[in-house]
């Protein structure tokens, strides 16, 4: 599917003069399954095999046997059953690492602590008004590098690529941004507000008036602190004062 997305893109960049590049993979899929019925999607279980598309007259089932291992060995159903049971008994499940990946995950460590330093935060006027707490302006927070890592490590895409914040369902696209905002404000100790540590301890004041709730939550990287949302909310009442004096 994604060699399918990157013929797409140079198709209308070829013969509309358009970047295409920001469209998104599973609209693209939806047009495809509307103007091609013939056509058939099937997502493997294994993560490092890309979504198949191929026509209905080849079943799914013919399809996968002619895939190779992706491990270059075959593995009978007894040695699997017998893996399980092993991992089983053991209790965890094994994942041998290197020196080397040791290595390449402190390497992106590092990289992503350098993304997240230079990260400004947010920029907008105190107090923050609806405008700024929205999930675009969230967006603008949050590194590339850092939203793309997690969509990568979640299996939301297979789009190798910095240059851009890669194209994930909305649903999901929610989540990961919930998340990356956790780690700028967790990175920053706090310094850095992002629209989600400001709008849910607002919203969550509002809705119980409970300070234990609020402190639970920023306790846990989740919003700001109580202090923190009763100046913005007592300046955004200020705010709505001034304009209600400045109409009058």
């Amino acid at each position: 599917m994604g060699q399918l997305r990157q013929a797409f893109i140079d198709m209308v960049k070829a013969n509309e003069g358009v970047d295409a590049s920001n469209y998104r993979q599973d609209l693209l899929k939806k047009r495809l399954a509307q103007d091609f019925p013939q056509l058939a999607f099937h997502m493997p279980t294994k993560r490092n095999v890309c979504e198949l598309v191929f026509a209905e007259t080849l079943s799914k089932d013919a399809l996968v046997d002619m895939l190779p291992d992706p491990s270059g060995t075959e593995t009978t159903q007894s040695s699997e059953l017998s893996q399980t049971d092993s991992d089983n008994e053991t209790g965890r499940t094994k994942c041998p690492t290197t020196h080397e990946d040791t290595r390449t995950l402190y390497t992106v460590a590092l990289f992503l602590k350098r993304l997240l330093s230079d990260t400004p935060g947010m920029s907008c006027p105190w107090p923050p008004t609806s405008e700024n707490v929205n999930v675009t302006e969230s967006q603008t927070v949050v590194p590339i590098g850092l939203y793309n890592l997690l969509s990568w490590i979640i299996g939301s895409t297979e789009e190798p690529t910095l240059d851009h914040y890669v194209n994930i369902d909305d649903d999901v696209h929610l989540k990961v941004l919930s998340v990356c905002q956790d780690i700028v404000y967790l990175a920053s100790k706090g310094r850095k507000q992002t629209p989600k540590s400001l709008a849910l301890g607002l919203t969550v004041r509002h809705l119980t008036g409970s300070s234990r709730i609020v402190s639970l939550l920023n306790r846990l990287g989740h919003c700001a602190s109580w202090d923190t949302v009763l100046s913005l909310d007592t300046s955004l009442a200020q705010l709505t004062l001034v304009e209600v004096s400045h109409h009058s």
